[in-house]
Parts: C-alpha cells; structure tokens; sequence
C-alpha cells in the first residue's frame, strides 16, 4: 500500500468501523416477463460475461474491485484483481 493510500485510511479512522453490505456481481442480463414467470427448477439463464472474466465487487451499487471466484474449505471467496477507480460526479 503505498503512502498516499495509507493517509487516506488514517483520516478516515474514526469511521472506518461502520459495517457495508458488500454483492457480489457474476453478471447481467435481461428477461421478457413471459420468460422469467416459466423458470423452474434446473433452468439456465444466459449471463453477459464469460467465466474467465470474473465478479464485480459493489458497495452502494458501486464497483469497488474486480476478481474470481475461488473455493477455500468448501467455501466460495472472491480473490481480489484489480481495484476499480470510478469517477466522481
């Protein structure tokens, strides 16, 4: 971590305890209502992204990081690679 980003965490200190809901965002797509009413145990619904390209990481609808799935002990995790600069508005 470089410099600039640990004054940054340091200044924010004093709320840096507040809990965030974290999603996790494999994919997109959209579905006429006809289709969505017809799922049913077993269907497959087509994403926009391919399995190499990874999850988005969201906070407040904001992509904060890129990465991959992976399994640890049974368990999905999601293994940072890339960190996500949105602009500002």
């Amino acid at each position: 971590m470089n410099e600039e980003c640990k004054k940054v965490i340091e200044s924010w200190s004093h709320i840096s305890d507040i809990p965030l809901e974290l999603s996790i965002e494999l994919g997109r797509t959209s579905m006429k209502l006809k289709d969505i009413l017809n799922l049913e145990q077993d269907s497959i619904i087509k994403l926009s992204r391919s399995t190499g390209e990874g999850v988005d990481v969201r906070v407040d609808n904001k992509s904060i990081v890129r990465g991959e799935v992976i399994v640890i002990e049974d368990k999905a995790r999601i293994r940072v690679s890339e960190i996500v600069a949105e602009k500002r508005q």
